[in-house]
């Protein structure tokens, strides 16, 4: 599969191949509606997990047209999600 960055995805200082990581190994994995008035109004795939170094992120892709990944976005994981994270979905 393939997956590509939005130039987005490293906004919050989360390199490209530390997200890239989380979404090739996330312990979770949901589907999430677009927040109201975003520019890419699909619904975002989310996953959840540490990268290689441990440290828990959240990162945001839409599917593309190629069957691909564009990866949007990608930061340390907030609390809402590391309920999630703990409960296991």
């Amino acid at each position: 599969m393939e997956i590509k960055h939005a130039r987005s995805s490293t906004r919050h200082r989360i390199s490209r191949p530390r997200s890239r990581y989380v979404v090739e190994t996330a312990s979770v994995i949901f589907r999430e509606n677009a927040p109201r008035g975003s520019s890419l109004g699909d619904s975002r795939l989310v996953f959840l997990g540490p990268d290689e170094q441990g440290e828990l992120l959240e990162v945001m892709a839409i599917e593309t047209d190629t069957r691909g990944l564009l990866i949007i976005h990608a930061q340390h994981i907030r609390n809402r999600y590391i309920e999630l994270l703990e409960g296991g979905l």
